[in-house]
């Protein structure tokens, strides 16, 4: 297993997916968000999607060129069209546009269709804390979870960020997906060929698995049984229903398990202006206060720290920036071997080779 500074990542992946056909500046911006999930320990979101999004991208499923479009807007509302680009392109350059209008209301909420798989939520939520803003993400995904008691694949994994600024500690980030694991974690670990947990998922038929091949095949499991099935549904209805975005059966699924189609998933974004609710220094030291009531409460036996919601993401943010982001050798293989399809690398060439031909 070898380590790579965050910098040098981004330029292998941006060189990767440029030469697949996307613009440099999109390339560029895609790459950021990819490495970003990597760099804060979100795994299974960062290079491990690469080959998925390349693919994706040969297949001519997502629109190289996009132009986001503003459907229509008033004072405290945005419904954009994200006109099939690639999510990690795209949703950066719509919360953007979502920033903007933010700085002068209370509160601004957004949704976005015709949309893909933006990666980590952990992205958006920082770039809006940098703002003062209080964030409030959500997505469609490709089904991958059945209605609790079904088998049928109806639901996605539908993922919740909320993102909170704070003073001197750090900032309080919730990033879940609906589901008890992503399913991208569950083919990290089929790449890996490691077991899964009991509990992540079922099998087509509904039994437990501790396999993963069984599990990518099957339907994942929701957080908290019947709350976390309750969740997802809410998050389809804000993200999909609301913008007018495809919903279950109609997504574009990225497995390969149905109809070679775009995803067409929708977002929902809901930014609170922290300035026109209460001067930002003192929320800011609100917040503060809080996170050290939690992290001093007492603790139980043999634990050593409480921690908040992100916390760990963003001391392995720290880590990792200073250490380098490490990618096993089977993933290294992986993006080698797309690496020699776009015409990138001879058969010699492995990861690293590959890093340094375009990161130096």
């Amino acid at each position: 297993m070898n380590t790579f500074p965050k910098e040098k990542l981004e330029k292998t992946a941006a060189a990767l997916l440029a030469k697949a056909g996307l613009r440099p500046e999109d390339a560029l911006q895609a790459a950021e968000v990819i490495i970003q999930s990597d760099l804060s320990g979100v795994d299974s979101h960062g290079l491990s999607r690469l080959a998925l999004y390349l693919g994706r991208i040969r297949q001519g499923m997502v629109n190289t060129a996009p132009k986001i479009g503003i459907i229509s807007e008033t004072e405290s509302s945005l419904i954009l069209d994200c006109d099939n680009g690639l999510g990690v392109a795209t949703v950066p350059r719509a919360l953007e546009l979502a920033l903007k209008k933010a700085r002068g209301a209370g509160a601004l909420a957004c949704v976005m269709r015709n949309s893909n798989h933006y990666g980590v939520g952990n992205y958006y939520a920082l770039k809006s804390i940098s703002e003062n803003m209080i964030c409030l993400l959500c997505t469609s995904t490709t089904p991958s979870m059945a209605p609790t008691g079904g088998v049928e694949l109806l639901i996605g994994s539908n993922p919740v960020t909320v993102g909170v600024p704070a003073g001197k500690a750090r900032a309080v980030i919730l990033d879940m997906a609906s589901s008890n694991v992503a399913m991208g974690k569950l083919q990290a670990m089929l790449r890996e060929k490691q077991k899964i947990p009991f509990g992540w998922a079922i099998t087509q038929d509904g039994r437990p698995t501790d396999d993963p091949a069984e599990a990518v095949l099957g339907s994942l499991l929701p957080i908290a049984g019947y709350k976390g099935y309750g969740l997802a549904v809410i998050v389809d209805i804000l993200s999909a229903l609301l913008s007018g975005a495809a919903v279950g059966p109609e997504i574009g699924r990225l497995d390969g398990r149905g109809p070679l189609k775009p995803e067409e998933i929708g977002h929902f974004l809901l930014l609170i202006n922290v300035e026109k609710f209460r001067p930002v220094a003192e929320f800011k030291a609100a917040v503060d206060s809080y996170v050290e009531l939690l992290k001093t409460s007492k603790k139980a036996e043999g634990v050593p720290e409480i921690f908040l919601p992100g916390e760990i993401e963003l001391k392995k943010m720290a880590q990792r920036s200073a250490e380098g982001i490490a990618v096993t050798e089977a993933l290294g293989e992986q993006l080698s071997a797309q690496a020699r399809e776009l015409g990138l690398a001879g058969p010699e060439d492995d990861f690293a080779a590959l890093v340094k031909k375009f990161a130096g």
